[in-house]
């Protein structure tokens, strides 16, 4: 896990194992054996030199069995606040520099810039300084640079981590934009840029900024649309869709994703993307009550067990394994308790770490306030919020305000009160 993560993070900056060893003053032997799994884990002194070399700290990028320094609940929030510091939209100068980013890549992306037409052999012959035309192997390097920084955000707790290598990605690709390109060339790097758009999205939901999340998936889907990528295209507007399920405003993603369940059919039936736009349709029809549909749309995301290689690990990383945590959300939509509980209980024995356990905690205490069971209630709630200081996750701090509505039936209850209170001050802390 630390060599996986240590290899993405050092990727995403444009490090070599060298150049990292010598920023963070230590043998490149002892990079190289991380990276390659020959050691599980290192001095802690090591690491944080390692993890300050990247940017981040050892708490937060390289939790992993006995990397990670003990903590107290109080130092877990002086580490949450130290996170959110670096996070770059947390200030509102980085986040008018992000969305100066964004705003300038929509124009260059929609613009009509300068094409030169280009074969394959010309794609293999030009270089990158070649009247600013990008070749072959400097796209690979973008390619590869925009895998890297998903990997780091699948893998890193606090996802605001890697908000500063993706910005710096953004800014990349928007200057290559703003050169002329070939045809080719330049439909392969607004495609780049629908991919690191939507994961720039995805950072910025993590932090509850849905509107800037919202413009970030838009240029996506208008990167896309130029690229002529279908998939790319359709998950882009699935994303901007589950915002809308996210706020509960179901009906208003219903037709978005009606929308992209059109993109997807023109996509390759070999990805999962019409199997996740199903997913998400699930829950939102669930949301406006239609049970029928939602087992339906359920029935037809199943269907990703059946293709081989699904997702991309980057932008599409639907493949099936969500498939339970689906269900049960649905299931918790429709206000049924007996079916959605089994299945949370079963996703916690998967999922010791990361938002996703977060997330089954909070279901979890939306069930048991359904039951009602006051004990369990707390139980999970308490685990929620403790889960959400550790790992400054927006989005399980958003479900968890979403819980306390359901609290108020139970405020007769001190401990009810009580993680009342916990919901409110983690929700003030998280803004």
């Amino acid at each position: 896990m630390i060599g996986r993560q240590i290899a993405a993070l050092r990727h995403a900056n444009g490090l070599t194992q060298e150049q990292l060893a010598e920023r963070a003053g230590v043998s490149v032997d002892v990079i190289r054996r991380l990276e390659q799994g020959q050691r599980r884990t290192a001095r802690l002194a090591t690491l944080h030199a390692i993890a300050a070399a990247l940017g981040c700290k050892v708490s937060i990028s390289f939790a992993d069995g006995g990397a990670q320094e003990s903590t107290s609940p109080g130092q877990y929030r002086d580490q949450n606040e130290s996170s959110r510091s670096r996070d770059p939209e947390s200030s509102d100068m980085k986040r008018r520099e992000l969305l100066r980013l964004v705003t300038a890549a929509t124009a260059v992306v929609s613009a009509s810039s300068p094409a030169h037409p280009a074969n394959e052999e010309d794609l293999g012959r030009l270089g990158a300084s070649e009247r600013g035309r990008l070749g072959r192997a400097a796209l690979g390097e973008l390619t590869t640079v925009n895998a890297s920084l998903w990997t780091a955000f699948v893998l890193a707790p606090a996802k605001a981590d890697v908000a500063p290598a993706v910005w710096a990605q953004v800014q990349r690709l928007t200057d290559v934009l703003r050169r002329p390109q070939s045809t080719v060339v330049r439909a392969m790097v607004c495609a780049l840029n629908a991919d690191v758009f939507q994961l720039a999205g995805e950072i910025l939901f993590d932090a509850n900024r849905y509107a800037d999340a919202s413009y970030c998936y838009t240029l996506a889907a208008m990167a896309a649309r130029e690229a002529d990528a279908m998939d790319l295209w359709a998950c882009a507007l699935t994303r901007q869709a589950y915002i809308s399920v996210y706020e509960r405003r179901f009906r208003d993603a219903v037709p978005l994703l009606g929308l992209a369940a059109d993109l997807a059919r023109r996509g390759d039936p070999q990805l999962a993307t019409r199997q996740w736009v199903s997913s998400v349709r699930a829950q939102a029809v669930a949301g406006v009550g239609d049970q029928a549909a939602c087992e339906r749309a359920l029935e037809q995301a199943e269907q990703v067990q059946a293709l081989t290689s699904p997702g991309n690990g980057g932008w599409l990383r639907f493949d099936g394994s969500r498939l339970v945590e689906d269900r049960a959300s649905c299931y918790v939509q429709q206000r049924r308790p007996d079916l959605a509980e089994p299945l949370l209980v079963e996703l916690l024995t998967r999922h010791h770490a990361g938002r996703r356990r977060g997330i089954a905690l909070v279901d979890l205490a939306m069930t048991s306030a359904l039951r009602p069971d006051v004990l369990r209630l707390v139980t999970y709630g308490a685990a929620a919020v403790d889960h959400a200081r550790q790992t400054a996750s927006g989005v399980v701090v958003r479900r968890l305000q979403d819980l306390r509505p359901h609290l108020a039936r139970f405020s007769k209850d001190p401990h009810v009160r009580n993680l009342n209170n916990e919901i409110a001050h983690l929700a003030i802390a998280s803004k």
